[in-house]
């Protein structure tokens, strides 16, 4: 079989080996079957190489196809059986790389296609699975004798059968090989074979003399056979052979259709591998019957040919007979629902006439039927009790009763005195005896069918007495409404379901400035101010706008004479209305304030630069953007030098004009996308877009020269400006805007510090700037010590060096911690306080933490000797704090005589005056004062004497290196003589080993302190080890003058 497909044109050349031959037909239609639907044009050519079989015979068809293929180029070639494929073999120089499909390869070995492009399905019959299968259906049988022809195929199965026999000897003795040399001879084999035997037709296509067996011959061998007669191909099948393990021709054709159609689709890819085709059991039920082989194991779906049952064979007369009894019991069925119907139609009738006459005597109308005079032939009780029963008169007219009004009347006489008379309805007024006037709504219709040949007509009144009182009050209720509309100190617009005006109140005529025909029937978009604006009812789409079903909006309007106004719209749909209310508001100086007010949220109202917030957005957003490494920017903070002189000199004003002043030479200096703010006093903050470290240097020296070479004048005064420059370059090691800020702040303090009118750029190696860095941390860490009152009271023992007295003395002292849980130096912290102006701050809750300690463990505060807690000079001079103290230490228990409270010599001498009259506040209370830090000042003894103190606390400068320094230690004896005088006691503090220990006590100094007598503690834990030593001496120490 070949196949081929063109450029341009797609065909197809089938080739088979047999011509008119069952294998080759199912062959045939399962590659038709499989390529059906596909544009391919399928020639067919038969070899006939299953007729003919000489070497002559071979030749000429290799000569044919040779030259075949040489005149014609083909995409793919379909080959079915091993004789084809044998010569497609030997024209393997002819076809190049063409692929070859083959099919029904018998005895398949890979060399058969040696030296092509090839694949294909084989025929790979199970023997094996056969002889399973005989021996399910035929356990007795003693000998199978396996059928084969004198065809090359027939010797290639004979060789597959002796390897299947070499490779499983248990079916040597079993299994026989039989190759007649005609039809005739297999019949008289078989004919004298018995049920012990099985016949297995493996393939039997010619015989001897090439003729090729029938349909014919098939029925008439499994006549003569007086044994069952297996098969392993579908040749022949349903001719009276029992069945088998079936290798079908029309699946060869079908998966070799498959394989064709892959290689045509994907002439790229490699040629799919080898198949084998399934095989399948089938069974002839006849077969199986008339053998009485033992099938009851096998599938109900392996069995053909099996004979109907009783439903299948008398499928139509069943059928014929279940449509008349269906048919039947429909027409039974429909009598008798129609018979039902019928029956309840009438009872319907009946109840519905008794409802009739109940809801004509009962209904709470006024119901009759008059005859064509308009004579009352007949009335429920409600139109009798209408005309009073005793005065009701049959024998006239219905309007000639009195009770009528005179027009009712007249309504009544016209409508049967007319010749037209159809339905007619109106209102007619009655008086009656229960209720008074009344109004009815009558109605008169004719019959549409004559009784006893006289018309007739009903009568029905209705009363809407209380209805038409309710529509007086809603007359009076819609004018006072509508004057309420026009009344309204707020704009209405009633729009129609055109969006046009349909009405509009005084208000809104007054806020637009339009007269009411200017405005009535007009668009009201044509009044707003832009032409875009949503109409009225496209806000209604807007669902984000709605609240309690009214839409809101805020738009603008243009008055008569050009101004715009502003008004908040309410937008609400009218119900049973097509039309739109709007309520608006007139929002125009609310707006000129938001306005105003947004300018003031962006921007500095004294400089008109940017304020502080705006300046931290763009902050945020500028390291945003250096996320990503890309990019750098820079931070200049400015602060100006001397301002405060020409503010206490000059005035405010002054101050203002040169900030303002300053404001303006900065805008001509920098580039035009930096950002300019004014942080508030005399502090400015530049942002710098993409620029490094060398251009914002530049900027900054810009700045410092355009300031100084610029003249400020205000009236007499004139002054060279000049201010002091921090930058910050704003990389990747720029992590928050608050730690940017400080940091260009703390630069700017820097070059404050180092003489003004100058720049200083901060650097993380910078180890000034990161001490300032980390004071301004520790002011933040501090505040929320504060806040959460996380302050932690330490202690460090003050020992005598006498060896007397308790030795619960000790000073208080305060730690804090960081984020990471360490403890904060009070050597940073403590001067960012200071410098902050938030000791006084720490010094208040120190206060109270350490009394309410104290206050808390009484039999503490009984041990006590002496408490010393040291206060900064800035709580000195803090009247607030002052009160709080002395309040704190009156109200409470512990004894003030127990307290000592410390100030720094530096502190008490800068205000002399304050130290005092603090000092004699508090000894008033009996508390002790103690000068810390004694020789560090210029003027020590001088004041000395002048301060109601109680203890001197030597400066650790001196006492540190006593032991080694001749000078030091004379410094220490002079100071603790001279206090001695005074009647002071001395405290020497840096007491850090023994041997300055040892020469402070040769000295006669009275207390020592320092980590050679014990590091500080946290005070619980110092006051448990102070109580467990034994004094010497429980003798207290006398710590008043002598």
């Amino acid at each position: 079989m070949l196949s081929l497909r063109r450029k341009n044109k797609k065909s197809s050349l089938f080739t088979l080996t047999i011509k008119v031959f069952f294998w080759t037909d199912s062959i045939q239609r399962g590659f038709a079957q499989q390529l059906e639907g596909h544009p391919l044009d399928i020639r067919i050519l038969y070899l006939d190489s299953k007729r003919s079989q000489s070497q002559q015979f071979f030749n000429q068809l290799e000569s044919l196809y040779r030259t075949k293929l040489s005149e014609e180029h083909f995409d793919a070639i379909v080959v079915s059986d091993n004789n084809a494929l044998s010569l497609m073999q030997r024209l393997s120089d002819v076809l190049e790389n063409t692929p070859v499909i083959f099919s029904g390869i018998n005895n398949y070995d890979p060399s058969l296609h040696r030296g092509l492009k090839a694949t294909g399905v084989i025929e790979d019959v199970d023997l094996l699975a056969n002889l399973a299968l005989i021996e399910r259906l035929h356990p007795k049988h003693k000998q199978v004798l396996v059928v084969s022809d004198h065809s090359v195929t027939g010797a290639a199965l004979r060789a597959q059968i002796e390897n299947f026999l070499d490779n499983n000897p248990i079916y040597r003795d079993k299994v026989r090989h039989f190759v007649p040399d005609s039809v005739e001879t297999l019949k008289q084999k078989v004919s004298k074979m018995n049920i012990d035997n099985v016949v297995l037709f493996w393939t039997y296509y010619r015989d001897i003399h090439g003729n090729i067996a029938t349909d014919k011959d098939w029925r008439d061998i499994n006549q003569a056979s007086n044994a069952p007669v297996f098969m392993v191909h579908d040749v022949g099948l349903g001719h009276g052979a029992v069945g088998g393990v079936i290798q079908s021709g029309y699946r060869q054709g079908f998966e070799a259709g498959k394989l064709l159609m892959q290689v045509l689709d994907n002439p790229a890819q490699p040629l799919p591998a080898v198949v084998s085709a399934e095989s399948d059991i089938k069974l002839d039920y006849q077969s199986v019957v008339r053998w009485g082989l033992g099938a009851e194991q096998e599938a109900s779906s392996v069995f053909f040919n099996k004979p109907a049952d009783f439903t299948e064979r008398y499928a139509r007369e069943i059928k014929l007979f279940g449509s008349v009894l269906v048919a039947m019991t429909i027409i039974i069925l429909l009598l008798s629902y129609y018979l039902q119907r019928i029956r309840r139609s009438e009872s319907i009738a009946r109840e519905s006439q008794a409802i009739l006459e109940s809801v004509f005597d009962q209904s709470m109308q006024y119901m009759g039927i008059l005859d064509q005079h308009g004579l009352l032939k007949s009335g429920n009780d409600r139109l009798q009790s209408l005309f009073n029963r005793q005065e009701m008169r049959v024998d006239r007219p219905l309007w000639h009763h009195k009770n009528w009004s005179e027009e009712a009347r007249q309504l009544l006489a016209s409508y049967f005195h007319s010749s037209h008379r159809q339905v007619a309805t109106f209102e007619a007024e009655i008086w009656s005896k229960e209720h008074g006037a009344m109004v009815l709504e009558v109605s008169l219709k004719p019959f549409s069918q004559q009784v006893a040949n006289q018309e007739q007509y009903l009568f029905e009144a209705r009363d809407i007495t209380s209805r038409k009182a309710m529509e007086d009050k809603l007359y009076h209720r819609e004018s006072s409404l509508r004057n309420y509309y026009e009344q309204q100190p707020v704009m209405m617009v009633t729009l129609d379901s055109n969006n046009r005006v349909q009405e509009v109140n005084r208000f809104a005529q007054q806020l637009l400035g339009y007269q009411p025909l200017d405005m009535l029937g007009h668009y009201l978009c044509s009044f707003y101010c832009d032409e875009k604006a949503l109409y009225p009812r496209q806000v209604l789409l807007q669902p984000q706008q709605v609240m309690n079903g009214v839409w809101r909006r805020e738009i603008e309007y243009r008055h008569a004479d050009g101004h715009s106004v502003w008004v908040r719209e309410n937008i609400r749909p009218l119900r049973d209305s097509d039309q739109l209310l709007i309520v608006g508001e007139d929002i125009t100086e609310t707006k000129k304030l938001a306005k105003q007010l947004e300018y003031q949220a962006r921007y500095d109202l004294l400089t008109d630069t940017y304020n502080r917030n705006y300046f931290e957005l763009e902050l945020q957003t500028a390291l945003r953007e250096v996320e990503s490494h890309r990019r750098v920017h820079a931070m200049l903070y400015l602060d100006l030098d001397q301002l405060k002189v020409l503010n206490d000199t000059v005035g405010h004003d002054a101050g203002d004009a040169a900030i303002q002043f300053c404001a303006s030479m900065l805008e001509e200096v920098l580039p035009y996308n930096a950002v300019l703010a004014r942080m508030g006093g005399d502090e400015f903050a530049v942002l710098l877009k993409d620029c490094d470290e060398h251009g914002a240097i530049n900027i900054a020296k810009q700045i410092i020269t355009t300031l100084g070479e610029q003249i400020f004048r205000w009236e007499d005064t004139q002054l060279f400006m000049s201010c002091s420059v921090g930058v910050r370059i704003i990389d990747h090691t720029a992590e928050t805007p608050q730690m940017v800020h400080a940091q260009a702040d703390s630069a700017c303090h820097a070059a404050k510090e180092q003489g003004r009118n100058r720049y200083n750029l901060f650097s993380l190696d910078n180890e000034e700037l990161r001490h300032r860095q980390l004071e301004m941390q520790s002011v933040n860490l501090v505040h929320e010590a504060l806040s959460s009152k996380r302050l932690e009271l330490f202690a460090q023992r003050i020992l005598n060096l006498s060896g007397e007295g308790s030795p619960l003395c000790f000073e208080i002292l305060v730690r804090i911690r960081d984020a990471q849980g360490n403890y904060l130096s009070p050597g940073v912290f403590v001067p960012a306080a200071e410098r902050y102006n938030i000791a006084h701050w720490i010094d208040k809750q120190v206060i109270s933490q350490t009394l309410e300690w104290f206050e808390a463990r009484p039999e503490v505060v009984e041990q006590l000797g002496r408490c010393a807690i040291n206060l900064s000079g800035q709580s000195m001079g803090n009247q607030e704090f002052i009160d709080f103290l002395l309040a704190r230490l009156q109200s409470s228990s512990i004894p003030c005589e127990k307290i000592c409270l410390e100030i720094t010599e530096t502190a008490a001498m800068s205000n002399i005056d304050q130290a005092l009259d603090f000092f004699t506040r508090v000894k008033a209370l009996g508390c002790l004062i103690a000068l810390d830090d004694f020789g560090s000042g210029l003027s020590s003894f001088g004041y000395l004497k002048k301060l109601p103190v109680d203890i001197v606390k030597i400066d650790g400068l001196f006492v540190r290196d006593i032991n080694v320094n001749e000078m030091d230690r004379v410094m220490v004896r002079s100071i603790n003589d001279l206090a001695k005088q005074m009647g002071k006691v001395t405290v020497a503090e840096f007491v850090e080993n023994d041997q300055v220990r040892a020469c402070l006590v040769d000295l006669g100094v009275d207390y020592g302190q320092g980590y050679g007598i014990g590091h500080p503690k946290p005070l619980a834990e110092l006051v448990n080890e102070l109580q467990q030593l034994e004094p010497k001496s429980r003798k207290s120490s006398n710590l008043s003058p002598a």
